[in-house]
């Protein structure tokens, strides 16, 4: 009676280690976060540098709610999420301020909006995000780190 009762306590831990194993590793590749901020590196594989200043463009994108929305250097911006299945996402219905800041600071803005208005793929990873036109990268971004309090 003990023997059996020894071998069903190791079935039921064998079981209970298998089970918690496999729902472990359910999610292991990478979705938006509603809350995830992206910042832009490089456009065409050219990196971006900012001038003094200057604040770095960002995208956020937010798939429960359906939209993004983010900092283009010098104006904010937002519009329409959907994501359309096998890395192809629409971006539509695009607004944002209309400040005026200096040339410098614009000329990112208008070359980062002109490739922004491209995008019609993603190629999403742990700490980067690649948005597409066709199987090209026109806009390379990295996850901002969380403030460390």
């Amino acid at each position: 009676m003990k023997k059996i009762a020894l071998l069903m306590a190791a079935l039921s831990f064998l079981a209970c280690g298998c089970k918690s194993h496999k729902s472990a590793v359910v999610n292991a590749a990478p979705q938006f976060q509603p809350d995830e901020v992206w910042v832009l590196t490089a456009i065409r594989d050219k990196a971006v540098t900012y001038a003094e200043g200057q604040r770095i463009c960002t995208i956020v994108i937010n798939p429960e709610a359906g939209t993004f929305n983010g900092c283009s250097g010098c104006n904010r911006y937002f519009g329409n999420f959907k994501d359309l299945g096998k890395g192809k996402i629409e971006l539509s219905d695009y607004n944002g301020t209309k400040m005026a800041c200096p040339e410098n600071f614009m000329a990112l803005e208008r070359s980062y909006m002109q490739q922004l208005h491209k995008v019609d793929g993603y190629e999403l990873g742990a700490y980067t995000l690649e948005l597409k036109q066709g199987d090209k990268v026109v806009l390379t971004f990295a996850k901002q780190e969380e403030d460390k309090k």
